[in-house]
């Protein structure tokens, strides 16, 4: 039996593994992309309307604002990630145990079994508020829940196949997730949602490479085929780039043929401004570490930017 002072200080790091175990940093993608794409979604098929305040309750009086639909969409967001950050640690825990030791199962601090029921309960809790939103909304978070699954478990895993792997983050995380947040205030018919997300998509299909490079060891050993462990780190790196670059070629073109605003050139510029001096960093630091965030600092940069993305389209069209 273990001394009580022992336990005391071992539950401690028990609440500090679970939170660990969702990566609360990369939660804040799929909340930003919640919140902005159901605000465009209401801003570009007209549901949002000038508000009539009033010094009670001034964010509730607002003609057109589903405010309960919108927190629930953005929960179901988050917990599905959360749920895949979850179900990913439990099958990477070998790969882990090379790459990074210091995670809550490789560390032994929480074990597999608990990281799979975990994961259940954050997929089902994300469904279940999915399910009472709308049926594209619950389609799309089933799709999403479809990729993040088969990213990490047997016998598809995704993450072994190369070329699929990128892809595999990029179509949920990206292109898809976009469009599910814009489901929940608007009709997906749209083009608008699909846009944004190709551009989304097509960055993450790049910045996926930030997250592997630093993990190649492990990677290589338990067999997947990402693209530093098949073409080695330089070319991978170049091989990335123009998945970085075409974003914002696509965005100013979809400007220059007036899908969106005049104002978006300006997030254009910024973006492959950022992008390059990211992909300078890139083949300088790309497979150093950054002991604040897992992964390289790189990869923090890409997140930053994708996140960047996000607010970026919804700042543009509120001052439309």
């Amino acid at each position: 039996m273990k001394d009580p002072i022992e336990k005391a200080r071992f539950a401690p790091r028990r609440f500090r593994a679970f939170v660990d175990l969702v990566r609360p940093f990369t939660l804040m993608a799929p909340m930003l992309g919640g919140l902005s794409g159901s605000f465009l979604g209401l801003i570009v098929e007209g549901g949002l309307k000038t508000p009539e305040f009033h010094l009670e309750y001034p964010f509730l009086t607002w003609p057109g604002m589903p405010f309960l639909d919108i927190l629930s969409g953005i929960v179901s967001l988050v917990l599905l990630n959360a749920a895949s950050n979850t179900l990913n640690q439990v099958y990477d825990r070998n790969i882990d145990s090379i790459n990074k030791s210091y995670r809550p199962i490789p560390s032994g601090i929480v074990t597999a079994s608990e990281g799979v029921w975990i994961a259940i309960l954050l997929y089902g809790f994300s469904l279940w508020r999915a399910a009472l939103i709308n049926r594209w909304f619950f389609l799309m978070i089933l799709i999403l829940a479809f990729f993040t699954i088969f990213y990490s478990v047997p016998p598809l895993r995704f993450k072994k196949r190369l070329w699929i792997s990128n892809l595999s983050i990029a179509i949920p995380r990206g292109i898809l997730g976009f469009v599910a947040a814009w489901s929940i205030t608007a009709d997906i018919a749209n083009p608008i949602p699909w846009l944004i997300g190709s551009i989304m998509g097509v960055f993450l299909i790049g910045s996926t490479t930030a997250k592997d490079i630093t993990d190649i060891k492990g990677d290589r050993k338990f067999g997947m085929r990402t693209l530093p462990v098949v073409y080695g780190k330089k070319k991978a790196i170049v091989m990335s780039i123009p998945f970085l670059i075409i974003p914002f070629i696509l965005l100013g073109t979809y400007w220059m043929v007036g899908f969106f605003p005049e104002t978006t050139i300006i997030l254009a510029v910024i973006g492959i401004i950022w992008t390059v001096l990211v992909t300078v960093l890139f083949f300088k630091e790309g497979d150093k570490e950054d002991k604040h965030f897992e992964n390289s600092s790189v990869w923090m940069q890409m997140y930053l930017i994708l996140m960047g993305l996000q607010v970026g389209f919804l700042v543009i069209y509120i001052l439309d």
